[in-house]
């Protein structure tokens, strides 16, 4: 009898302790900085850290870069347009537009496929296309084109 309770005892202290032991396990291989939820809008005038970029990405949406000049005569109308789209697929899309040395379009999809929509004629229908062609997270429009 005395042994029949002594090894009920240690099978309950094996049953907290292991989870005691799986908790503890759990609680010390958290990381805090896994993911940083950056709270990034449709349209950014700066530089996007390779952190940003890495969450844009990583979240299904699709990273309009616009480089351009600051003496870009045509680049106003193009910013419009580009922001605009933006504004329009705000929960897709993501608009960095970065003054530089040159001007330069690309879109930059989820799934690392980088198009080049600089020499391309900025309209709403091309970069519905270009984009319908290039985002894993799509809008209506893309699955039911007109």
């Amino acid at each position: 009898m005395a042994k029949e309770r002594i090894m009920a005892i240690f099978i309950g202290l094996i049953m907290v302790l292991s989870a005691a032991g799986f908790a503890l396990n759990s609680a010390m291989n958290q990381n805090p900085n896994t993911n940083p939820g950056f709270d990034i809008p449709s349209i950014v005038t700066r530089q996007l850290t390779t952190d940003e970029t890495v969450y844009v990405l990583q979240n299904g949406r699709v990273l309009i870069e616009f480089l351009y000049a600051e003496n870009c005569t045509e680049c106003p109308q193009k910013i419009t347009t580009l922001e605009g789209f933006a504004q329009r697929m705000n929960e897709f899309v993501v608009l960095e537009e970065v003054k530089a040395n040159e001007t330069s379009i690309q879109i930059i999809g989820a799934g690392g496929k980088i198009e080049n929509i600089g020499n391309m004629t900025l309209s709403e229908q091309n970069l519905m296309s270009t984009f319908c062609g290039i985002a894993i997270a799509q809008p209506p429009e893309c699955l039911m084109p007109e």
